[in-house]
C-alpha cells in the first residue's frame, strides 16, 4: 500500500509540472546513470530495444494510477522480467519492486507499445520526443551489448 502513495504522489506531481519542467526532468534522466535512466522514467524505451533485439514479449505493470513499469518477459520457468536490472524473477520484480497486486501483468502489443510513446504535451503515456528517445535508444543498445550473455537469456541474472 506504501508503494501505492508514494506512487500518486510521483503522478500527481508529474501531471502538475510545466512543459518546461517535464523537458527539464527528462533532460536530467538523459544526464544520470542507465540503471536511473531506464527506472525512472525510460523503461519503454529499453524494453522497446529489447523486442525488437530478442523478440521477447512486452508486458507492463499497472499501478493505480495508470502504468508503473514497462518491461520484458521470458517464459522460464520461472518466468522472468527482464530490464535494464537484467533477469529478476518475475514475481520479485511485480510484487517485491513495485508492490503490485497483478498476477498476470498484461501483454502489450508493438502497437499499443508504440502508442504510449508522446510529447511531453501530452497527459498520459511515456515520452516519445525524439530528443529523449533517441539518445536513451543509443544507450539501451550498449547496455544490451555490454551484457549481452545477460540479457540474451545466457546467463539469467540481475546485473
Amino acid at each position: 500500500m506504501e508503494h501505492y502513495s508514494s506512487l500518486r504522489i510521483q503522478k500527481e506531481s508529474v501531471s502538475k509540472h510545466s512543459l518546461e519542467e517535464r523537458i527539464e526532468l527528462h533532460r536530467t534522466l538523459l544526464n544520470s546513470d542507465d540503471v536511473k535512466l531506464f527506472t525512472q522514467g525510460g523503461c519503454h524505451v529499453f524494453a522497446l530495444a529489447l523486442h525488437e533485439r530478442f523478440k521477447y514479449p512486452i508486458h507492463c505493470i499497472r499501478g493505480a494510477f495508470g502504468i508503473s513499469h514497462i518491461y520484458c518477459r521470458f517464459a522460464g520457468p520461472p518466468p522472468y522480467a527482464v530490464d535494464v536490472l537484467g533477469f529478476t524473477p518475475e514475481d520479485d520484480r511485480i510484487w517485491k519492486d513495485f508492490g503490485s497486486p497483478c498476477r498476470q501483468p498484461p501483454v502489450i502489443s508493438l502497437t499499443e507499445m508504440r502508442s504510449l510513446f508522446k510529447p511531453l504535451t501530452c497527459d498520459g503515456g511515456m515520452c516519445g520526443a525524439d530528443w529523449f528517445v533517441c539518445p536513451a535508444r543509443q544507450r539501451a543498445e550498449r547496455r544490451i551489448d555490454k551484457f549481452i550473455d545477460i540479457f540474451c537469456g545466457k546467463h539469467k541474472e540481475r546485473i
